[in-house]
């Protein structure tokens, strides 16, 4: 394994000590699961071994996952932590770990080919931290986030509660969404496949909903006003999108 963090990381490490430690940190964690899966292979029995990645001043979290449970939770802290523990049959997955420019730690986890693997996470975030999440399969559970949030699943059933974010991103492709907000968001675009979603805004507030929808439908029973700053965009390929005022 290269010993040295991946590029951009260096250029953040250099603000401060606490981004050091954490790039060394997140290598570790990377030669760790490395070392776990020696002996792995197509007839081999089935492995497990335990995730744990964390890291301070961090601005984005954008988290590529692989099928299995995902917790991810706001909550009044200064670093993020990612732990749980991760099972594979076959070869190892693979895990790239580190930072981009803007303080994005970017978590990278896939699957060996051939190689089917499945996780059993829990990601906790500063509440302000904006989060990115591709989540393949599975069931992710989200609550107390009040930074962007931008989610890209298939196959899976999401559940977010508590938001707070000014904006909210989905493209569900084959699965379910559900998203209650404990305050009016500036922006929510929702995109779906063969998928269904609810989201449960205040209704205090009007917004300006707009929609395409190529089959299925949009139920808007919101407070609506073409001129509204809160808006709200939902482009539907086949599905069902309920949107609900509280």
């Amino acid at each position: 394994m290269n010993p040295h963090p991946a590029p951009g990381a260096g250029r953040l490490a250099r603000r401060g000590v606490m981004l050091l430690a954490a790039v060394a940190a997140c290598v570790a964690v990377t030669a760790a699961l490395s070392a776990a899966a020696r002996g792995s292979g197509p007839g081999a029995a089935p492995k497990s071994g335990t995730v744990f990645v964390t890291a301070g001043s961090v601005a984005t979290v954008d988290l590529v996952s692989v099928p299995g449970q995902l917790t991810i939770v706001g909550a009044a802290t200064g670093r993020v932590t990612l732990s749980g523990s991760l099972d594979w049959t076959g070869h190892s997955p693979a895990a790239t770990i580190g930072f981009a420019a803007g303080r994005t730690l970017r978590l990278r986890y896939r699957c060996a080919a051939a190689s089917p693997c499945t996780a059993d996470w829990r990601l906790v975030v500063p509440w302000r931290t904006a989060v990115v999440l591709r989540q393949p399969a599975g069931h992710v559970v989200i609550s107390g986030l009040a930074g962007p949030l931008r989610i890209i699943a298939a196959s899976v059933d999401v559940s977010a509660t508590g938001l707070r974010c000014a904006s909210l991103s989905a493209a569900i492709t084959s699965g379910h969404l559900g998203a209650t907000f404990d305050t009016a968001p500036r922006r929510v675009s929702v995109a779906l496949r063969s998928a269904q979603a609810t989201v449960w805004l205040p209704g205090g507030v009007a917004y300006a909903v707009s929609g395409q929808v190529t089959d299925g439908y949009l139920n808007a029973g919101l407070p609506q006003a073409a001129s509204a700053p809160r808006t709200v965009t939902a482009r539907i390929v086949s599905g069902e999108l309920d949107l609900v005022a509280r």
